[in-house]
Parts: structure tokens; C-alpha cells; sequence
């Protein structure tokens, strides 16, 4: 039990039951009155006789009802209750976690989500830093901020018990990661600390950090804490909890049987006991595979400088007859700890035969690979019909153009997508200078990058190669000593793979790279922007895509929730997010001349390798200490005011000694 106001009650205590007991001590002045005898009436007669204006004490119960009805108002002036937790008389920042992992069922007895128990467990804090009563009580300032991958602040530091509950009841659960940096940092924002050692009031103290976690925060070792600053980390989850999920899908469609899509799978365990698991493959809904025989995923292992390394198994699905575009989505067959992670979708679009133009009439190396690939034209054409076609502002023909001669003098690209060799073309953030290069090889590739799939460069020889200085927004793919080798611009309307050197002017057109080179830049530019390669997202980022510029009403469908509309750029671009939840998002909208919508899927999947572990941790740290985590617990003891109760007590005693104050009258 607390007494938060005990002087101001002893205060009052003091001050009425003296003056109360001194009025019993008076001697009675009784009216006057004619009587035949005093002798039946010995009381009044020994008043009579009395000359002192006080009297003997006397056994009198309505004394004691009064003494007893002041001790209770003092009791309740000093506002006793329950002591539910320690109090934090200054600024108390209260971070729940809502990050995927918080989803797993796994809070309390009852199956609740951890998300649910610490937004319970959260409101219980409030109460008890906001007990008090209607003469004192508690200073606290509280702030609640939801974290994943970007914070929301749902109240900044207010001193308001229920607007700090409406806020804790509004956190919304998410599939992102769980970082809490930013966190932080918004949090500090709203602090002003002027003196680390004054508490001279909550605006200059420090803040107490309360986390309520299931300890898996990536970012939490990287933080530090403030002077002053505290933190606790309330647990919520078991320790001991399995999981495994799809670590990344991708799919393609064989290059000799366009009609066909093989799709590929890696799965993860995260646990350090192996797992058997089935998977399933369904096209627009439909179940198309399902694995013969359950695949053994190997258990995590301990590596001493590393931590935990998650068990790791691939899994190719024969390839499948689709030559439509189509919703192509893995899973995991039967549940485990976290649902989101068992699922993965991605959409693909329909199979097609690209138009390619080849600008350079003496190209009889690119002319020949061009045609040993499965186009649906190829146009060689020269520098000065090109440049004619660009003038006359002609619509789109070709999905791709190959700029390959040296002879092209042109002010600016026409919108388009294209692959350009030698002297850099007419676009901002590419810019000759200087003489060229000679005898130069490559020192670094972005070998994870699309083009260079299946190419190896390290043969590759280069007798002059024409410098390049990249601007802002311009991605060098490789380069060498003297300068970039190959870049990749985008411009709005204009996506461009630049080779800073002709292949001629090297041995490149007899290794085999060349060839898988071209191939794969062909079909990296001829399908950028259709759904295989826009569409992948991930929780906590936004859905970017690129609409036809005539696009009007556009509206995005998230999962389970409400369309909304979208404002596209004048490029065509339009962006939502950050996306909150994992799943298909169904964007459309209006074309001229078009009776129907016209749409596009994009998936977003939650393949994150840390949320993926989800056993709640025992502790956390955080820079170099170690925190001890408290397991949240909800349904417990809170801050119980006794002092209405004293009150209720303090009137019923109060119609007692009333009623027996008249009896007494009417008897005298």
C-alpha cells in the first residue's frame, strides 16, 4: 500500500480533532427553566453547582462516532491505494513492436497475438503510472510510438490517461521488420534535455524507454542510450517457438520454350533442429505442383563470429505450361509459428517475342546473335533513318534499340529503352571526356545484377575505351582503372545500358560472355517495367509502378482493405506505401477508348531472414549493455485507489451518529 497525499491528510487530522475533543470538556449550558425539585436530575445538579467552564471527560458514543469519522476523511485525504508498479514521475516513452513477427499466436494461454498481449499489458502501464487521485498523484507525461519499419507516433508526450490508452488501441498490426532507430530518434525529438543531472521537472528529464518486444529488433545492438535515459524490455512470446519460411521466389521461362515458366523456391530454417516440409504451387489460384516427397531442411548452425546461420534448402519445380500472364504463388504446406512467411506470390506477364531496331548497318556480329534469338522482328536500320524517326516524333515501334553506330549524331533520345556502344548517346548524366583509354581490363563487376548472369569478364580485353564521366542517378555496373565500362541510366520515359567501348576495339565478340551479355540485356531492358520485374515488393516500402501517360482514376486495392486512389507523376509513375501488409495489391485504371479497366497485380512478400526467427528473446542488448528482459504479463495487480471507498464508509457513519444525535435530543 502507497499513501500519495499523506501530509495534506495529517495536515487535516491535526487542525479538527483537538478543537472536537475540547468542545466535549466544556460544561453544558443548559436553558433556564422553573422546576418544582432538582433532586431526581443529580446531573444537573452538580452542572449547577460546577463555577469551572470545563468539565470531566465522559464515556460519550457520539464522541467516538466523530473521532472515528474524522480519522477516516483524514485516511482518505492522504488517498491510499494498492502499490501496482514503480512510478516514473517525469516522460516515459512507451515503443510497441508491431512488426511481423509480434503476429505469432503464441502471447498467453488464450492464443493471443504477442501484439495483442503487449497493447494489453501497455494499457495496464498507463493505469498504474497515471494512478492517482483527485488531490494529488502521479507527473507522468507518457508518449506511444508503434515501430516496424518506419515509426508511427500514435501521442506525443501528453499527460491525458485515456488519450494514452486510445493510442496503445490504435496500434495496427504489420508484416515489415522490426527496427527501432528511427524510433528512437523521433522519440528524442520531442525530448529536450537541458541538463542531464537537473529533475527539475519532467520537460528536462531524461526519458524512461519501456519496450514492449519479443526482443527480435534488428537494429537495437546498434543503439545507444542517452545520459539519463533508461530502458526496459517487457518479453512477450515463449522463448522456444518453430518456424520456417520461404527465404525468395523467382521464376523464368526457359529461353528455347518461351510457353513455359519454371519457378524456384528457398526455404529456411531458422530452428537448430532439422525440419521436414511439403511445398505447393499454384498459378492464379489454381494448384498446379505439389513436392513428391517432403524436403528435408537442414537445422540452423552456431558460428562463432556470425551468430546463428539459418538452414538453407533450394527446390526447382518442373516447368510448367503458361504462356499468359499469371499470379504464380509458393507455399508451405501445414502451420507453424508465423503464417506470413509460408507464402510467397509473384506475377509474371505474358510470354512474347520482343521488336528490336539495330542502329548500324555494318554490325554483322550483333546482326547474327540478334537473329539467333526468338524476336518477333528485327529491324537493322541506319544512324540517319533513326534520326529522321526521331524527329518526326513517331510513336514507339520497337520494344528495344541497339545503338551501334558510331555515326549517330542525334540532340536528344526519344523515349524508348536502349543498349548503346562506343561514344556515350545524348543523355543527361553521361559525358565523354578526355582521350581514350588503351589497354584496359576490368577491375570490378555488379555480378548480381541481371546482364551479368552467366558472364564472366575477366578474359575480356579492351583496346580503346572512350571515358565516361556518370553523373547523379547513373549506375556503374563495371568498371576498370581508366575510367566506367558498362552504366545504367534512367531517365523517366528512357532506360539505358551504356558500353563505353566498342566491341570491336576488343576481343569481347569472341568469348562466350558477349554473347550471354547481349542476350541478357535484351531481355532485362525488353521486359523492365512489366509485372516479372516491377512487381516484387516488400513490407514497409512502397509499391512503385509505371502507367501508360494517358492513365486516369487510379485506384490500388490492398489486401483485405478499401481501394484508394493514386495520383500518377508525369511520367507516368505512380507510388503508395509504405506498404503495411504482405499479399497481392490490385492496382487499375481508365484508358481512353477502353470499355474496361485495365490492371496490374503486384506482390509483396515478407522474406525477411530476421523476422523469420521468431523465439522471443530473454534478452536484448543494446550498445554494450544487456538488458533482462521482464516477461509481460496482463490480468494483474493494478493501482487500486481505496480512498472513495473511506469516503462511502466516512457518509454511512455520518447518518449514524445524525440519527443518534436526535434521539439523544429528543431524549433530553
Amino acid at each position: 500500500m502507497t499513501w500519495l497525499t499523506p501530509l495534506f491528510g495529517g495536515i487535516v487530522l491535526a487542525s479538527v480533532i483537538p478543537p472536537l475533543v475540547a468542545l466535549y470538556f466544556l460544561r453544558l449550558r443548559r436553558t433556564r427553566r422553573d422546576i418544582p425539585s432538582t433532586m431526581l436530575w443529580k446531573r444537573s445538579v452538580e452542572d449547577v453547582r460546577a463555577n469551572a467552564p470545563f468539565q470531566r471527560l465522559r464515556f460519550n458514543l457520539l464522541l467516538l462516532l466523530q473521532l472515528l469519522l474524522l480519522i477516516l476523511l483524514g485516511i482518505a485525504l492522504m488517498q491510499p491505494s494498492f502499490d501496482a508498479g514503480s512510478l516514473h514521475d517525469g516522460r516515459t516513452v512507451l515503443l510497441i513492436d508491431r512488426s511481423a513477427s509480434m503476429n505469432v499466436a503464441d502471447g498467453d494461454e488464450q492464443g493471443r497475438t504477442r501484439l495483442e498481449v503487449a497493447k494489453e499489458a501497455a494499457i495496464e502501464r498507463i493505469e498504474s503510472l497515471h494512478a492517482g487521485g483527485i488531490f494529488g498523484g502521479s507527473d507522468a507525461e507518457i508518449m506511444v510510438v508503434g515501430f516496424s519499419d518506419d515509426p508511427a507516433i500514435r501521442t506525443p508526450f501528453t499527460d491525458s490517461r485515456q488519450e494514452a490508452i486510445a493510442a496503445v488501441e490504435g496500434i495496427e498490426p504489420t508484416d515489415g521488420r522490426s527496427l527501432i532507430g528511427p524510433a528512437f530518434d523521433l522519440a528524442r525529438a520531442y525530448t529536450t534535455i537541458v541538463d542531464p543531472d537537473s529533475q527539475s521537472g519532467p520537460g528536462e528529464a531524461p526519458a524512461a524507454l519501456e519496450i514492449w518486444s519479443d526482443g527480435r529488433v534488428q537494429d537495437l545492438p546498434e543503439q545507444v542510450l542517452k545520459p539519463g535515459e533508461t530502458l526496459q524490455y517487457h518479453r512477450v512470446g515463449e522463448p522456444e517457438t518453430t518456424n520456417t519460411g520461404i527465404a525468395s521466389i523467382a521464376a523464368e521461362r526457359p529461353y528455347d520454350q518461351p510457353g513455359k515458366i519454371q519457378v524456384f523456391v528457398a526455404v529456411e530454417n531458422p530452428d537448430l533442429e532439422p525440419r521436414q516440409i511439403d511445398l505447393q504451387l499454384a498459378v492464379d489460384g489454381s494448384v498446379r505442383s505439389i513436392t513428391p516427397a517432403p524436403i528435408d531442411v537442414p537445422g540452423a548452425r552456431v558460428d562463432p563470429g556470425l551468430g546463428r546461420i539459418p538452414g538453407r534448402r533450394q527446390f526447382a519445380f518442373t516447368p510448367i505450361e503458361q504462356s499468359s500472364g499469371a499470379v504464380i504463388e509458393a507455399s508451405i504446406l501445414g502451420e507453424d509459428g508465423l503464417a506470413v512467411d509460408n507464402v510467397a506470390a509473384m506475377v509474371v506477364p505474358p510470354a512474347r517475342s520482343m521488336k528490336v531496331a539495330l542502329v548500324g548497318l555494318d554490325r554483322p556480329v550483333l546482326r547474327s546473335l540478334l537473329e539467333g534469338m526468338p524476336l518477333e522482328s528485327l529491324d537493322v536500320i541506319s544512324a540517319s533513318r533513326f534520326a529522321a524517326i526521331s524527329e518526326e516524333q513517331a510513336e514507339e515501334q520497337w520494344d528495344l534499340v541497339i545503338l551501334a553506330d558510331p555515326a549517330l549524331q542525334m540532340e536528344s533520345l526519344p523515349p524508348g529503352r536502349y543498349l548503346s556502344f562506343g561514344t556515350a548517346p545524348p543523355i543527361d548524366g553521361l559525358r565523354n571526356f578526355g582521350e581514350p583509354a588503351s589497354g584496359v581490363i576490368v577491375r570490378r563487376t555488379r555480378d548480381t545484377h541481371p546482364v551479368f548472369r552467366m558472364v564472366n569478364l575477366d578474359d575480356l580485353f579492351i583496346g580503346r575505351l572512350a571515358k565516361v564521366i556518370p553523373g547523379s542517378g547513373v549506375s556503374v555496373l563495371a568498371e576498370s582503372g581508366d575510367g566506367p565500362l558498362i552504366l545504367e541510366v534512367e531517365r523517366g520515359p528512357i532506360h539505358l545500358v551504356h558500353v563505353a567501348f566498342d566491341p570491336l576495339d576488343s576481343n569481347w565478340p569472341y568469348l562466350r560472355s558477349f554473347v550471354n551479355f547481349t542476350a541478357n540485356t535484351v531481355d532485362y531492358l525488353g521486359t523492365v517495367g512489366d509485372a516479372l520485374t516491377s512487381s516484387a515488393g516488400v513490407p514497409g516500402r512502397p509499391i512503385t509502378v509505371r502507367l501508360p501517360a494517358d492513365a486516369t482514376d487510379v485506384k490500388i486495392l490492398p489486401p483485405g482493405g478499401e481501394p484508394l486512389d493514386l495520383r500518377p507523376g508525369q511520367t507516368g509513375l505512380v507510388s503508395w506505401g509504405p506498404v503495411r501488409k504482405a499479399g497481392l495489391h490490385e492496382i487499375t485504371w481508365q484508358e481512353p477508348d477502353q470499355p474496361e479497366r485495365s490492371r496490374r497485380m503486384v506482390a509483396v512478400n515478407q522474406l525477411d531472414r530476421d523476422e523469420r526467427r521468431i523465439g522471443a528473446a530473454e534478452s536484448v542488448e543494446i550498445g554494450t549493455a544487456a538488458v533482462q528482459g521482464q516477461r509481460a504479463r496482463t490480468g494483474g495487480r493494478r493501482w487500486q485507489d481505496l480512498w472513495p471507498w473511506i469516503l462511502v464508509a466516512v457518509i454511512g457513519l455520518s447518518f449514524v451518529e445524525w440519527i443518534l444525535w436526535q434521539r439523544q435530543v429528543g431524549a433530553g
